[in-house]
């Protein structure tokens, strides 16, 4: 199937979790993991630990261009997984593989420029004065550069991945399904941060700050997507069963996410 097709998606809202869950779960270890992690390592610096949503780098070590690659090196990841979804999507022949495709683009999309915007405004993150913008003196750069890009590409983002979603609907309610299947994925990426961070025994400030600002923040772009969906004029809709190999997946993946990656590593 190409993007062109005509057939409509209809999927058990209990697989669009389990897809996100993955999603979201490999998202998360590879930007922390593959990411920051392997960029310490190969540029010098001393890892530490990996939880969910830090990688402990030792930047003692290496130089000033070290610390900003090794700041940087998680957000090209989510940049590597957009990528691919958006591969995935193009090229599948089935429609629970470009529903993966479009999910994976969209969290990953959305975490890339997200996280622009919210080191910029908030002045913490990997794309703050400490991380990807230590040693740049001039706020212009430092905060108002990042915010800008951070924003347009969101909203490009945002566009792009509902005109990704509009051929895989069909009937008259596309903008309700294409709310419905956000609104999951958003909410299904609230509630693993929620349980990671709880599973770190972290205060209520650091609880609320994993759950609402890196997933339901950074994803909250997912909440407007239903605005941008363009009907198409399908010829059929696909009613697809569930996929109880796939939840059984999602469900062993998110475990050993908050349970393992939750309390952190020691490196």
């Amino acid at each position: 199937m190409t993007p062109g097709s005509s057939a409509g998606l209809r999927l058990p809202p209990a697989d669009v979790v389990a897809l996100t869950a993955l999603a979201w779960v490999a998202a998360a270890a590879l930007h922390e993991g593959v990411g920051h992690g392997l960029a310490c390592t190969a540029l010098g610096g001393h890892p530490s630990n990996w939880s969910t949503f830090h990688f402990g780098c030792d930047p003692q070590p290496m130089s000033l261009w070290g610390r900003r690659i090794v700041a940087g090196a998680g957000t090209a990841v989510n940049v590597i997984l957009a990528a691919l979804g958006w591969l995935v999507w193009r090229g599948s022949s089935v429609l629970r593989g470009r529903l993966a495709g479009w999910i994976v683009f969209a969290l990953n999309g959305l975490t890339t420029f997200g996280y622009l915007v919210f080191s910029a405004v908030l002045g913490i993150g990997d794309w703050n004065g400490r991380g990807v913008m230590t040693g740049v003196a001039d706020p212009v750069l430092a905060r108002v550069a990042p915010a800008v890009i951070g924003v347009a590409g969101y909203y490009a983002v945002v566009r792009l991945a509902a005109g990704m979603l509009s051929p895989m609907l069909n009937g008259a309610d596309v903008a309700a399904q294409a709310r419905r299947y956000s609104v999951i994925a958003w909410m299904t990426t609230g509630v693993i941060s929620l349980a990671a961070a709880l599973a770190a025994g972290s205060d209520w400030r650091s609880t609320i700050g994993a759950s609402i600002g890196v997933a339901l923040g950074g994803n909250a772009g997912l909440l407007s997507m239903g605005r941008f969906i363009k009907p198409t004029a399908a010829a059929s809709t696909t009613t697809l069963p569930p996929n109880w190999l796939l939840r059984v997946a999602a469900i062993l993946g998110t475990v050993a996410f908050v349970a393992i990656l939750g309390p952190g590593i020691a490196l």
